[in-house]
């Protein structure tokens, strides 16, 4: 029976440079498309990592697919983060709303994650299919339980999706927002499930430590 051949020590740090490399270019993207937004440019990235443009070119293809990585990648970490501050949450309503008003606090938590969403506003759609996803599960679990009672389940979700990203680019567009009138938003857009104005109250006003 034949062995499996070790993997070359040259081979394996070649790809952790690759990958280095490749994280390194999405760091510096992820801070250039947050400072100047899309009009930024990926010799501007380049600069930034201190990499020559070819080396940028040889991960992504061009800067559409390289904010589409970034938009990604920096949703994935702030998602990581959003996981771990619910763990410990038992409730069911709670859990499905804690992480709405986290995102809505991402301007303070994740700034250039908050910043790369409100600037880069056309490649939201990036992250929107994951929302949709995780949302609709949760919220058919919620709907089978009756705690929440939508008329359309699928179009409820719909738009507290397009409440959290509009609210999102106000909490860091506007200087004048607050955190209470995100939890507004939500509390306004809970109504659509059919969460009553006491629950929703509750579920909204509760402290977060961050």
């Amino acid at each position: 029976m034949a062995t499996k051949k070790a993997k070359a020590p040259e081979t394996g740090r070649k790809s952790a440079y690759v990958a280095r490399n490749r994280e390194a270019i999405l760091k510096a993207a992820q801070t250039v498309y947050a400072r100047d937004g899309a009009q930024a440019t990926m010799d501007d990235v380049a600069n930034e990592a201190q990499m020559a443009m070819s080396t940028v070119y040889k991960h992504f293809k061009d800067k559409q697919d390289l904010i589409s990585a970034v938009t990604l990648h920096a949703f994935n970490d702030w998602e990581a983060w959003m996981q771990q501050q619910c763990s410990e949450v038992s409730d069911p309503l709670e859990r499905f709303v804690l992480p709405m008003r986290l995102f809505l606090r991402s301007e303070t938590t994740h700034p250039e994650y908050a910043q790369l969403v409100a600037k880069n506003f056309g490649v939201v759609s990036q992250i929107l299919p994951t929302f949709l996803t995780q949302f609709s599960a949760q919220a058919t679990l919620l709907a089978k339980a009756k705690l929440v009672t939508p008329e359309n389940l699928n179009v409820a979700i719909q738009n507290l999706i397009a409440v959290l990203v509009l609210q999102l680019v106000n909490q860091v567009t506007n200087p004048k927002s607050t955190t209470a009138e995100a939890d507004m938003a939500v509390r306004v857009a809970l109504s659509m499930l059919g969460i009553s104005e006491a629950k929703a109250r509750k579920l909204t006003e509760s402290k977060i430590t961050l």
